[in-house]
């Protein structure tokens, strides 16, 4: 993901040593101890423990110094929210669902690991001495030379980390295509129909309430799988109040 931060990491020279052993081809990061190989049983065990301590949802920073966050599931998949065009233009106008997320591909690297974007980008989230950091490469750029931008990584804990993420539901008006949304950490949420993209939301127990600027409302119950159910009212008209309108969807994965 593209940054607008341009300092380099303090003893990024020695930081490189963690990622000094990729094996040719695979991208695939090992810690090096004192000039000794470590055994592939022993790397594997490592490798397990990077995927179960890194999955999870991560707060990090785009272009414009705005938070988006990506999502890195257990098989190697990663979601991004707001995508490369980060979310300046949230409430302004329309925007497109390739705007509202990218999807990509995490493996351990290093003491972190490594998310390749379908654009090029590559961010890295590696544990420093004050904790995660992030790391950015520009497409074309050696990985193993000092980031083109970094900055901090957070990790999204339960339960925000459950809501966070990108949805797609079935427009109100049925001749529309499906609405592409996205629920970032910070509470902000950006959608892919209205002329004032931007919105808010927060968490009632188990259920999320978006409040758009064009004064729509929305509720649904997110879940990982499975269809979602979205309860919808249109300006003016607000719950308990019947529902506008209700529409199916599903999390983008």
């Amino acid at each position: 993901m593209e940054m607008m931060h341009h300092r380099k990491p303090r003893r990024f020279a020695q930081a490189l040593l963690l990622v000094a052993g990729l094996a040719a081809g695979t991208g695939a990061g090992v810690p090096i101890a004192a000039g000794a190989a470590e055994s592939p049983s022993l790397l594997a065990a490592e490798q397990r423990q990077q995927r179960q301590r890194f999955t999870g949802v991560w707060a990090l920073v785009d272009n414009a110094n705005n938070l988006f966050n990506v999502r890195l599931s257990a098989d190697g998949r990663a979601l991004s929210t707001s995508g490369k065009e980060g979310t300046p233009l949230g409430g302004s106008e329309n925007l497109r669902p390739a705007q509202l997320f990218e999807r990509g591909r995490w493996q351990p690297w290093g003491n972190g690991v490594r998310i390749d974007y379908s654009d090029g980008w590559t961010d890295a989230i590696v544990t420093g001495p004050e904790g995660p950091v992030q790391w950015s490469w520009a497409p074309g750029t050696d990985r193993l030379q000092p980031p083109t931008n970094h900055g901090k990584a957070v990790q999204v804990r339960d339960p925000i980390a459950v809501a966070v993420g990108v949805y797609r539901f079935r427009a109100v008006q049925d001749d529309l295509p499906p609405t592409t949304l996205s629920l970032l950490s910070n509470g902000l949420a950006f959608n892919s129909v209205d002329r004032s993209a931007g919105g808010v939301w927060r968490l009632r127990g188990n259920t999320v309430l978006i409040e758009w600027a064009s004064g729509w409302r929305a509720e649904f119950e997110p879940r990982d799988q499975g269809p979602l159910r979205a309860r919808i009212w249109q300006p003016g008209s607000i719950p308990p109040s019947p529902p506008t309108a209700v529409r199916t969807g599903e999390r983008v994965d």
